[in-house]
């Protein structure tokens, strides 16, 4: 992805807010400041002799020539501007921070994501059904069963079925012979479908990835929770929220529950997006961020906290699907955060 017009915030970004405030006030220092400058060259450029100038001599101190109000107004006037400047840097993240307190009220996609050493895994809150484009091959799976249908310009030859907690049941189906699989659709349940060439390379995907299953005997707890290691997946088109957590004692098996501070500082950073939060080890927690991607596609993630040898090792990516019910994503511009309503 190019670093085009495009991909940058939209004019209600807290990014493009702050930019045209900083800007604006930088202009206005800077040609008060060489306007000031542009004075002091006119006036004591050399060979010019200022009206009053007092002649030094040997032995004998100058005259005190002091003006409060001029030295009150070099004081308050730059106390005010950082005064204010500052206030804006703080109101931004009160926007963004407040944004994502409604968006955790409300019905958002969210991933768990933990930071280990040198890698990073995710936890899937809710539900996810993607499809690869379908206008060659579509993928139908319900209460009746799998369906497989497919063009004429069809390459496929072969697709692999996986579905199940745990160790998960596998199908391979010989598309020639057999598009349809007699079994339904869960909705608790991951699923994914993988068409494959003759060469055997995956030319079309089809996955459900469900919300956490509950443990029948303790509702408050969940049983299982779909995971991916170093690859995150989330949807176009709506707002994501990230929770974002260094060694969660609540995934990890071998925690020690004595001591809180384990793991390492990390930072969760999708750098195209321009995004970037800390992961710290022993908050209760963890820290939020949030995104709305309007781009299909797969984007790098990166640690932006030095995190130990292998740190410059600890990536992963990013793809952003389209919703089975939504079909594509929108018009291509990357990455935007929106924060109209917040800023009325």
């Amino acid at each position: 992805m190019g670093a085009s017009r495009e991909l940058w915030p939209n004019e209600y970004s807290v990014f493009n807010i702050l930019y045209d405030k900083f800007l604006f006030w930088s202009i206005l220092v800077g040609l008060f400041t060489f306007a000031w400058l542009f004075i002091a060259i006119l006036r004591y450029r050399d060979g010019i002799e200022p009206a009053g100038k007092e002649v030094l001599e040997v032995g004998v101190f100058p005259k005190e020539r002091h003006n409060f109000d001029l030295e009150f107004a070099w004081f308050l006037g730059p106390t005010i501007l950082v005064m204010w400047v500052t206030f804006l840097a703080f109101g931004s993240m009160n926007i963004v921070w407040g944004e994502v307190e409604k968006l955790q009220e409300e019905e958002t996609f969210t991933v768990e994501v933990n930071g280990l050493q040198w890698y990073w895994d995710f936890y899937y809150m809710d539900n996810l059904t993607w499809e690869d484009d379908t206008s060659i091959y579509d993928v139908t799976w319900n209460s009746s069963g799998l369906t497989i249908d497919m063009s004429d310009d069809s390459m496929a030859t072969s697709a692999t079925i996986l579905y199940g907690w745990g160790t998960q049941t596998r199908v391979t189906l010989d598309l020639a012979n057999n598009t349809t699989l007699d079994e339904s659709f869960r909705e608790d349940t991951p699923f994914s479908v993988d068409l494959h060439d003759s060469d055997g390379f995956v030319i079309h995907r089809w996955q459900h990835i469900p919300a956490p299953y509950p443990d029948p005997l303790d509702p408050e707890v969940d049983k299982y929770t779909f995971k991916t290691s170093g690859k995150m997946i989330i949807p176009c088109d709506e707002n994501v929220l990230f929770n974002i957590h260094s060694m969660n004692p609540a995934r990890e098996s071998n925690f020690d529950a004595s001591n809180i501070y384990q793991g390492v500082q990390h930072a969760f950073w999708l750098q195209e997006w321009g995004v970037k939060e800390d992961a710290v080890p022993g908050l209760d927690g963890g820290t939020w961020m949030y995104a709305q991607p309007n781009e299909a596609g797969i984007f790098p993630i990166r640690c932006a906290e030095y995190c130990g040898d292998s740190h410059s090792l600890m990536g992963g990516e990013v793809e952003v699907v389209a919703r089975e019910e939504v079909g594509s994503c929108d018009a291509d511009f990357g990455v935007y955060f929106d924060h109209k309503e917040a800023l009325d």
